[in-house]
Parts: C-alpha cells; structure tokens; sequence
C-alpha cells in the first residue's frame, strides 16, 4: 500500500511529484531543492509548522466569514505557505454546513461553477436551528462541528490538536514512512494543504470512492486487527485493482455511529469538493483512544460540506442537493 504522494515521484508529471510527503521523498528529492529556485530548501516537514491566528471576524445570519494568518515562520514543508486565507462558513440549510477555507488572493485552483455548479445561497436563516454547529479556537486555529440535537456526543469532525492523537507517530506501513503522522497543525501550501479530524474509536466509515475495498464497504481503520485505509483520489484508467484508486473520484465518506447512552444510530457526511490529487488516510495508531481522518492534497483548497443525517439514505439526498442529482 503506498501513498498517492509517494507514487508521484514515478507516475505523475514533474510539477505534481514536488508535493510528495515525509521521509522517502525527503531522501527522493532532495533537501536543496526549491520551486522557485532560492536557495531555501523545502523542510519536507510538518513537525514545526505554525498554524494560523483567527483575526477580523464578521457574523451574518447565514454565517460567518472571517481571516486566518499564518501563526508563526513559514515552514514551507512541500510548498510555499500561504499566509493569509479566509474561511467562510454557511448554514446551507437545516441539515448542510458549508465550510470553505481558501486564499485570501484567490491563487488556488477551484473547481469551476460551470463544472459543478454550488447551491444558492439561502435565503432564510439556519444559523440558530441548523442540526450542525461551527465552533472554533482563535489561536491555534481549529474548528469542531456538533449535533444541536446531540450536544454531548464527540464532534462529527474535530480538528483541534488535543483532540487527535499525539505526535510523532511512526508509520502504520513500515514499507511507506510517508504513512507516519510528524503533526496536525493545519497545513495550508501552494502545493500540499493538510488537515485531520479526530474520530470516535473504530467508528463505522463507508465510501471515499472510488474503490474496491479489501475490507469491505465499511473502510478500515486501522482497529479490530484492521492496518488502516489510505485512499488515494487521482483517476486511473485500471482494471479493478484492490484498495488502489480507480476511475473516478468522490471524496465524500458517510459515518455511522451508535450511541451507546441514548441507545440511537445516527449518520453523518463529510464531503471534500475538491479536483486536486489527494491521499485521505483512516488510522488509529496504538494505544490511542481515538480514530482519525487526515487529508493531504496537492493543491487546491478545504472546500468541506458537512450533513447532518441523521439516516444515511438522507445523507446521500443531501449529498445530492450539493452536488446534482444523478439522471438517465
């Protein structure tokens, strides 16, 4: 099982492969070489980037947009760190929460509207009786999402530092160091853009098409003798190989879980619009109490819909509602 990041080195065009991740593409590219041809090296790692200050923030009935600046030094890991970005948060409606981090300069590639197009903004406002709730730190930086109609259970997606795992954890593949978490400090570069989320202890996840799962349709992650998931997303014109990328790309997982207190199942969905070449990692390294998403790309920008469920047949609806609905 070897990383999207890592396989660039040999598969994938120059410009791409300069993205790769973590100690063999250290030792692949070298510690002297630069994009832009200075003479200062890419790090080649996470363990001392900064992160980012939440700074003007604004509120509006539909949400809230507000700036990020880089915490601290560039780490420039395996691009350039981008210093200032914007998030903006919509309550789309009583069940989707758009989430949408992007360069303040608007540099970074989107996927078009003309390709998919967005839904309108809404009209009446959700923030107060949406099922989701956006809660964040200002410094470091990080954002948590939670059910109004289940307060007391753990985030659907929690990217704080304390909620995930600590670091360093060695690689879960011993073949692909790159498969080792140095941190989780939100990584925002021209080139490699990093974020994870903390996940509840073997959590059920399904989808992060497409792919023929060794596992199953439940993805593994990393528990009950399980080695975890890497899922790779850049179309491959191949002929069905195992836990390997295929066709098509769709970057939405759905979760299910089961509340043990109130004795209830519930779904939840994670869509990830994006286009770039990307490796979604499921893991839960030992002795941890938790599981955990990270996604690393290779470009592009954190374009996140969140959907509350609570059934699975209408997180796929309210998947549809973003996205489109398949026709024949």
């Amino acid at each position: 099982m070897f990383s999207l990041l890592l396989g660039a080195l040999y598969a994938l065009a120059f410009t791409v492969s300069r993205a790769a991740s973590t100690t063999v593409q250290r030792t692949a590219l070298g510690n002297n070489y630069t994009l832009d041809g200075t003479a200062t090296p890419y790090s080649m790692n996470v363990t001392d980037c900064p992160g980012y200050i939440l700074g003007l923030l604004q509120e509006f009935d539909t949400g809230l947009i507000a700036q990020l600046t880089l915490a601290g030094p560039a780490c420039n890991a395996f691009g350039l760190d981008i210093s200032d970005l914007t998030i903006e948060v919509t309550y789309q409606s009583q069940s989707t929460l758009h989430v949408k981090i992007y360069d303040t300069a608007n540099q970074q590639f989107t996927i078009p509207e003309s390709v998919i197009a967005r839904p309108a903004a809404p009209t009446t406002s959700y923030t107060n009786s949406s099922d989701l709730i956006f809660n964040y730190d200002t410094t470091p930086f990080a954002f948590w999402i939670t059910r109004r109609s289940d307060p007391d259970a753990m985030p659907l997606f929690d990217t704080r530092t304390s909620s995930l795992p600590p670091t360093p954890i060695p690689p879960f593949n011993a073949s692909d160091p790159s498969t080792a978490f140095d941190g989780f400090p939100l990584v925002f570069e021209d080139q490699y853009i990093q974020v994870a989320s903390a996940l509840p202890y073997g959590t059920n996840i399904y989808g992060l098409g497409e792919v023929i799962a060794s596992s199953g349709f439940r993805r593994d992650i990393g528990t009950d003798g399980g080695v975890g998931t890497i899922q790779t997303h850049w179309s491959l014109g191949v002929s069905d190989p195992i836990d390997q990328n295929l066709y098509g790309s769709h970057p939405i997982y759905v979760e299910h879980r089961y509340n043990a207190t109130t004795g209830k199942a519930s779904a939840s969905g994670v869509l990830l619009l994006s286009s770039a070449g990307s490796d979604i990692f499921l893991q839960t390294p030992p002795n941890s109490k938790v599981s955990l998403i990270e996604y690393r790309m290779i470009g592009g920008i954190l374009d996140f819909y969140f959907f509350s469920g609570p059934s699975d047949a209408e997180v796929i609806a309210q998947y549809g509602s973003v996205i489109g609905y398949p026709m024949w």
